[in-house]
């Protein structure tokens, strides 16, 4: 399951105003007149300081199964998204259905397991990658994924999705 919670206007402000890494992506994000490609986008988030306390206070996490997306500004062109998960929690497998996904790992460490289909349309796992903090991971849009918090802390990631994540595909697992 996953929550959704989308910043107030008031509360991305002060986000922008505590996380000068944050102001100034958005601000780049903005300046676009096309869709950043995925090494481009993973540059800037590999060098992209993150003040974590105050984005902690502008964030939260759902207590329930999944994880919580905290949206802090979606527009036509691109997503900006805090994801947090508790211990345990995890995404669904799923993909992109459209749109090209880069992440900062900002705190904890985030699993991620890639999946090929079988003749059976089912996801077997085909690699798994442990992230720290400080890291960037890619999705291509035609990925198949699942991340997870396989550890005993919080987990943090800021995602970029270009454009917005408009839908994803959910697999079963072979």
């Amino acid at each position: 399951m996953v929550a959704v919670v989308t910043l107030s206007d008031e509360n991305r402000d002060e986000l922008i105003a505590c996380c000068k890494g944050v102001a100034d992506t958005l601000a780049w994000l903005d300046s676009l007149e096309a869709r950043p490609g995925l090494s481009e986008l993973g540059t800037r988030l590999e060098s992209m300081p993150v003040n974590l306390e105050a984005l902690k206070e502008h964030i939260g996490y759902t207590e329930y199964d999944g994880y919580q997306r905290n949206i802090i500004k979606k527009t036509e062109h691109y997503e900006m998204v805090a994801i947090t998960w508790r211990a345990g929690q995890n995404t669904p497998i799923h993909d992109h259905a459209g749109s090209d996904c880069v992440f900062l790992i900002v705190e904890g460490t985030s699993t991620e397991t890639t999946y090929e289909l079988n003749d059976d349309d089912l996801a077997v796992p085909s690699g798994v990658r442990n992230y720290a903090p400080g890291e960037v991971c890619a999705a291509d849009e035609p990925d198949i994924h699942r991340i997870s918090n396989d550890t005993d802390g919080d987990l943090i990631n800021l995602h970029v999705y270009t454009p917005p994540l408009s839908g994803f595909g959910i697999y079963d697992a072979a």
